[in-house]
């Protein structure tokens, strides 16, 4: 590790972003030199302020800003890059997916390190196909710098999780991994029907099957084809199925209003493939309410399970102690990214995934340092 503070950029300060920049500010390992933020009204304000610091330090760390140009101008070690996940896939020129990736090249080009949780499916890098990972290869040249895309899921819970769990047992026959928790208290109005999201929408069979053809497309089947790699599995095919569940009546969340008879839950499954059976698989089971889909997993309050089908076989749970799952999701997010920026700024450039770089861990952290 460095003897220095790292010189850092948050890039978004939303749900998770919010966390990183906290836990940046907090820690005399980081120094914060500049914040971007995609919403008008938090132009201006501080750091400290959009961290959730105030009153203890309200004017801690610079002024968030939207200008671009600015901040890759910016002399900076690492940036950790938390703008709103895209809407659309990042390997079509011209929509929202293809665009994020630009700024993605253009600081990676600029010389600065980039530890990404903004685009889910780059935890493996070559998820949207080769001409995504050659832009981002040939920035991270031209900058000498890294990429590195990680979370909780994907990113450690469904991958380098079940991954190392493979490591204690022999003739595996599956891993399936799961994730299952309740997006009750998420505001994000994106992902309400108002916005064009799916919850509260129409409980339909052939938005069912688009929505599975989308998961693909999205890059959600990532962290299958990363095991499957780093597993020497060679997949015959990647495939998704979705369930929906109906509210039994009508109630509101943060995102919105959900109507009695619309989407209330949904379960899907990425499924990767040999011969036809599934060997490796990826699960999310997801409830705006504890009532709702009761015959579908749990794990309470919420968290992950890992399946290992081998000799032996194991049956593995990691379950937030926490009040809610949700600011526990986002928080686990951000501390993912944080930690990992020693290693990022110390890797060789070029794009990466967790099976590329040491284990990243809170090595420095423990004891709860503060400034």
């Amino acid at each position: 590790m460095s003897m220095r503070a790292y010189r850092v950029i948050q890039w978004g300060t939303g749900n998770t972003g919010s966390h990183a920049l906290r836990f940046l500010l907090e820690d005399p390992l980081f120094d914060v030199v500049g914040v971007w933020v995609g919403r008008e009204q938090n132009v201006g304000r501080s750091a400290g302020e959009l961290a959730g610091l105030e009153p203890i330090a309200p004017s801690a760390g610079p002024a968030a800003t939207h200008d671009v140009d600015a901040l890759v101008a910016l002399d900076a070690d690492c940036v950790v890059y938390m703008a709103a996940e895209p809407q659309r896939s990042p390997s079509k020129p011209g929509t929202d997916g293809w665009q994020s990736i630009g700024v993605i090249c253009r600081l990676l080009a600029s010389g600065k390190n980039v530890v990404s949780t903004g685009i889910s499916g780059l935890i493996n890098p070559t998820t949207y196909g080769p001409e995504v990972y050659e832009r981002l290869r040939t920035a991270a040249d031209a900058g000498g710098s890294t990429f590195f895309g990680t979370g909780i899921e994907p990113g450690f819970m469904c991958d380098a999780l079940a991954l190392a769990l493979t490591s204690v047992s022999r003739d595996i026959r599956s891993v399936r991994t799961q994730e299952v928790i309740s997006y009750a208290t998420y505001d994000q109005p994106n992902y309400h029907v108002s916005r064009g999201g799916i919850w509260g929408a129409a409980c339909d069979g052939d938005f069912a099957r688009s929505f599975a053809r989308v998961l693909v497309a999205a890059g959600m089947g990532a962290p299958v084809r990363l095991l499957a790699d780093a597993l020497h599995v060679g997949l015959d095919d990647v495939t998704a199925a979705v369930e929906f569940a109906p509210a039994e009546h009508s109630f509101a969340v943060p995102m919105g209003t959900i109507a009695q008879g619309t989407i209330a839950g949904y379960r899907f499954e990425i499924l990767g493939t040999v011969r036809g059976e599934p060997v490796i698989a990826v699960e999310h089971v997801t409830r705006l309410d504890p009532a709702i889909a009761p015959t579908w997993p749990r794990v309470d309050p919420g968290g992950f399970r890992v399946l290992i089908d081998g000799t032996p076989s194991y049956r593995v749970e990691v379950a937030f102690d926490e009040d809610d799952p949700n600011i526990a999701g986002c928080t686990g997010t951000a501390a993912r990214a944080v930690n990992a920026i020693p290693i990022v700024c110390g890797a060789p450039a070029g794009v990466c995934s967790f099976l590329d770089l040491p284990m990243i861990s809170a090595a420095g952290s423990v004891g709860g340092r503060r400034r």
